[in-house]
């Protein structure tokens, strides 16, 4: 090894011989002084000797860091040949100069530290000369270790391709560089062992340095293991390709992946080995068990809500026939207990005295004997509220006492919320119509004692009959604002998963007779909305009401109608015009229940400060002096309990099979 300086002495006297002619030496000599203090500002490694005493000019901080060694180690150039790797340094006494003015030049070596690490260095080397025609060999110094490990490290990874195995990716029509690239994961392997994988392979078994020499045995989920290498066998045995197959393997973190593989058979170094292509279908299998529970659901949720909305509809029906609120309490208990399906469903009374009365359904459970106030008191209203043995819902306080259905276990419909929202929804009908049934109870017990005596005053109908109507109005509003448009929000649920581009054909067609069946159900809640408030009575007239009416019936109605609708020429108050209404519209529901009639005629004229109201029609009749019952049955009490209410006169004519006839005088509000 040459103890010497870089550059030979024939390149220094050559250099020497160069002429630099300078316009100004005070001038160079700032510039490189200025560039100096830059270089140490942003920690640039940088050294400087004078080429033909080897003396140290210049020596940043950033080359003391780099090397290890002290200042006063490095004042001589001649002591980086003990730093400079010995394989390395002659590439340092090549460097010359042959070129005139100033050269550069760029060499990587090693370096052995002052701590005896070893690392890479990239070297950018020029030969400027001062304004004296000194030469200076100046260095900008650059660690390059991370580089070459990384490299070094790629190329330990590199595949081992050897001709043979190149040839065999050929014979499949696979250019190896190709399958370098390919997104599909591709693994060679050979008597269950791999030889080779590409990227996409390392990546998909979450390999980060080589999966080559891997077993298969260890790649495969242990569920679906025998399978595999029952192909793989066959693969290597009879040298066929299988079919492409879908099954898990396992990553090197223990997670699972499903993929779909196809191997195929190859001959290699005298035997045969596989070629297997691994497609990641991970998102593709959550698709479809999305689209298999969407499925489910959509069929479980369907027929739970025809379910559940035929309970609604039934239990709203019944509310209209009903008076009594012992009647409306057994029906809940009834209808509760049929969803739900559990026995265990009772109607507390919690009064103020703290005692539980028992109103209906089973006996009271153990669990809530004691401190009933105090339970009862925090209940939300109509909310299902979560207890370990079962569930309570608070109807209402009605005359200092808590209503509370109470459900004595945990029935497993009710763990679902729709149903939860029905019983909720049943519930908030049933505390609508609570006090209003407790005021007609007393007001039928009024007029039935009333009615032992006398005829019950025509003031006391009007009285019960605008309690009914308010109480109409009411329920009629409540189910527009709460079941209507929760109808519609469902309806338009179903609309979005009709949409759904995944869903087969079967399941399209049952998700779209669910949403037709759901837009009978609105209509019908309008319907019932209608007949329970008329709209615009008061601000389009009664002619105009009756008109819509009788178009809106003869829809539905199997007779022809014939009416006419002449001026009254009377100012009517709305309890009059609202009774006129509910009378004619008692008169077609008869019709249509009753009378197998095939035309109706119905007429409004006003005379002499009355309101003449005159119905006809050609069905079967009735023997007037035997139908008492009948007219029970057919509504006719109400209707004459509602013209009595407007101190008006109604008569009936009759006679079997020559149909029925009904006039109506009212006196006009004056």
């Amino acid at each position: 090894m040459k103890k010497s300086p870089i550059i030979s002495q024939r390149a220094l006297t050559a250099t020497r011989n160069q002429s630099y002619k300078k316009s100004s030496t005070a001038s160079l000599d700032l510039e490189r002084i200025k560039m100096r203090r830059i270089m140490d500002s942003v920690g640039v490694a940088m050294c400087s000797y004078e080429a033909e005493t080897g003396r140290c000019d210049y020596l940043s901080d950033s080359v003391l860091s780099i090397t290890g060694y002290e200042k006063e180690q490095l004042q001589d150039m001649r002591a980086w040949s003990r730093i400079v790797h010995p394989d390395d340094y002659g590439d340092f006494l090549a460097q010359d100069m042959t070129v005139p003015d100033v050269r550069e030049t760029e060499l990587e070596c090693r370096i052995i530290r002052a701590d005896g690490e070893l690392r890479w260095l990239r070297v950018r080397v020029a030969f400027p000369a001062d304004a004296s025609g000194r030469i200076f060999i100046n260095a900008i110094i650059r660690d390059a270790t991370a580089e070459k490990l990384a490299v070094q490290q790629a190329a330990a990874d590199a595949p081992r391709v050897d001709a043979e195995m190149e040839a065999a990716f050929a014979l499949e029509g696979m250019d190896l560089r190709l399958v370098e690239q390919s997104p599909d994961a591709i693994v060679f392997h050979q008597d269950y062992r791999v030889e080779y994988a590409n990227p996409a392979a390392k990546a998909l078994f979450g390999a980060d340095k080589k999966l080559t020499e891997a077993r298969i045995f260890g790649m495969i989920h242990p569920n679906d293991l025998d399978r595999a290498l029952s192909r793989l066998s066959k693969v290597y045995r009879d040298a066929s390709t299988s079919a492409p197959v879908e099954q898990r393997i396992v990553r090197m973190d223990g997670s699972f992946v499903d993929v779909e593989v196809i191997t195929g058979p190859v001959p290699y170094k005298g035997g045969v080995a596989a070629i297997s292509v691994l497609r990641d279908i991970t998102e593709r299998k959550q698709a479809e068990r999305h689209r298999l529970e969407t499925e489910s659901l959509v069929r479980e949720t369907g027929e739970l809500y025809v379910r559940l909305q035929n309970s609604l509809d039934v239990f709203s029906s019944a509310l209209f026939g009903m008076v009594k609120v012992s009647e409306m309490e057994d029906r809940l208990i009834q209808v509760v207990q049929e969803v739900l399906r559990t026995d265990k469903v009772s109607l507390l009374e919690v009064r103020p005295d703290r005692r539980s009365v028992l109103r209906g359904g089973a006996r009271i459970p153990r669990w809530l004997t004691m401190a009933p106030r105090e339970w009862s008191a925090d209940l939300p209203l109509c909310r299902v509220v979560d207890r370990t043995e079962g569930y309570l819902i608070r109807i209402g306080d009605i005359r200092r006492s808590a209503y509370v259905l109470c459900v004595g276990e945990r029935p497993e419909p009710l763990r679902l919320e729709q149903v939860r929202i029905w019983l909720e929804t049943i519930c908030r009908y049933v505390s609508v119509l609570y006090d209003n049934f407790l005021v007609i109870e007393d007001l039928t017990r009024e007029v039935e004692s009333a009615s032992t005596q006398a005829a019950v005053p025509s003031r006391l109908l009007r009285l019960l009959f605008k309690l009914n109507e308010h109480e109409r109005k009411r329920f009629a509003q409540d189910l527009h604002d709460s079941v209507l448009q929760e109808q519609i929000v469902w309806y338009r649920k179903a609309e979005q998963m009709i949409a759904d581009p995944t869903l087969d054909p079967d399941t399209r067609g049952k998700l779209q007779a669910i949403a037709e069946g759901m837009l009978d159900v609105m209509y019908q809640i309008r319907m019932t909305c209608i007949d329970l408030r008329p709209p615009m009575l008061k601000e389009a007239g009664l002619a105009s009401s009756l008109a819509s009416l009788f178009e809106l019936t003869q829809l539905r109605a199997d007779y022809a109608i014939d009416y006419q609708l002449g001026d009254i020429g009377h100012t009517l108050c709305e309890d009059q015009m609202l009774g006129i209404y509910r009378v004619v519209q008692e008169l077609l529901a008869n019709a249509s229940k009753h009378s197998r009639a095939t035309r109706v005629k119905v007429s409004l004229a006003a005379s002499a400060g009355l309101i003449q109201l005159h119905y006809e029609d050609n069905g079967v009749g009735m023997d007037i002096e035997k139908a008492e019952s009948a007219f029970a049955s057919m509504g006719v009490y109400g209707m004459k309990e509602r013209v009595h209410s407007m101190s008006g006169q109604i008569v009936f004519r009759s006679a079997p099979n020559d149909g029925l006839s009904i006039s109506i005088r009212i006196p006009a509000a004056g």
